[in-house]
């Protein structure tokens, strides 16, 4: 079977992230991704963790040990940092942005807010609840896949209206996108998981598209009757 094959660049210099910002600019339409990981260490999560069995905990120590030992990449976005920004050109073609600091963090927040093409987005609450943490406002324009296809799908049965992008696009990408199960990666430049977080912005820009090319049908079948 074909799958298609996903091209992508990684920059991480500052040099490098304001020149790719700038050449996204000239782009109308851009898909839209973040990967994060929480604030705490994993090392620090252990150890938490260990304090957490220790019997007769002040309460305090206990809510500290919970915040500490649950933080992750999901957590409350005061709790979490973008450690990579995604933003698909096409449905093989992705720039993947490594993020190593919360300057360069806001920068590219800022770059987001001032954009003026369209985003798309799949789950965008995941994504830009981050956004309005750090800046408290949202991107001009963008559109949520997940919310387009939950629209389209429409079913009842929640297992039949499942519309995580990996179950809607996974036939068309390499397996290996979808058992991907490492999401705060020690590396940040580990090759597996840069092609991961590039696949996800590759595969909303062809739900995107996807979806437009439906409502096209749709509305030329309306058309001739």
């Amino acid at each position: 079977m074909y799958f298609i094959e996903v091209n992508y660049s990684v920059v991480s210099t500052v040099f490098h992230i304001r020149s790719v910002l700038t050449e996204l600019l000239h782009h109308p339409i851009l898909s839209f991704d973040t990967e994060t990981a929480g604030v705490y260490s994993k090392v620090e999560r252990k150890s938490a963790t260990k304090v957490l069995a220790q019997p007769d905990l002040p309460l305090e120590t206990r809510r500290s040990a919970l915040l500490v030992a649950g933080n992750s990449g999901l957590s409350f976005p005061a709790l979490v940092s973008v450690t990579h920004f995604i933003f698909g050109v096409s449905e093989d073609e992705s720039v993947v942005i490594i993020c190593e600091s919360p300057v360069i963090e806001k920068y590219i927040w800022e770059w987001v807010k001032d954009y003026s093409g369209k985003l798309l987005i799949h789950n965008a609450l995941f994504d830009l609840k981050i956004m309005y943490n750090r800046l408290k406002a949202l991107p001009k324009n963008y559109e949520d896949t997940s919310l387009l296809s939950k629209c389209l799908i429409n079913n009842s049965d929640p297992w039949l209206a499942r519309v995580g992008l990996k179950e809607l696009m996974g036939s068309y990408y390499d397996p290996k996108w979808s058992l991907m199960d490492t999401y705060e990666p020690d590396n940040l430049r580990d090759p597996d998981f840069l092609l991961y977080a590039a696949t996800d912005g590759a595969a909303t820009f062809k739900l995107w598209y996807d979806i437009q090319g439906y409502l096209e049908r749709q509305k030329d079948e309306q058309t001739s009757l």
